[in-house]
């Protein structure tokens, strides 16, 4: 009696998929985003999922009093769709490993 083959199960590989929001060049305010996941659809779910909905930020310079008060950034993650990915690419190292800190998420 032969004995069958087991197919192995194709481990799919992580993807850092690069976001593109907003259009500093067109408007007053544009931001990028990576985020590792094993397709689009999730990756637009982990971006959703660590954007803050606001974000201050520190004055590059001097003194704030000088400088001015603040700045605070809100994003609306509800506006960030699939189309706003203009880059993909392959996160695995050469062992077929994640490399470190670049987990797979089960779906």
């Amino acid at each position: 009696m032969a004995k069958k083959k087991k197919k192995k199960e194709k481990k799919q590989s992580l993807k850092l998929f690069h976001f593109s929001c907003g259009d500093s060049s067109k408007g007053p305010v544009g931001f990028c985003a990576t985020v590792a996941a094993k397709d689009k659809k999730s990756a637009l779910e982990r971006l959703k999922e660590l954007l803050p909905e606001e974000e201050e930020i520190d004055w590059p310079y001097g003194e704030r009093k000088e400088a001015g008060e603040y700045i605070q950034v809100y994003f609306n993650d509800a506006a960030i769709v699939l189309t706003d990915i203009d880059a993909v690419e392959d996160v695995d190292d050469e062992d077929g490993e994640n490399p470190e800190g670049m987990e797979d998420d089960e779906d």
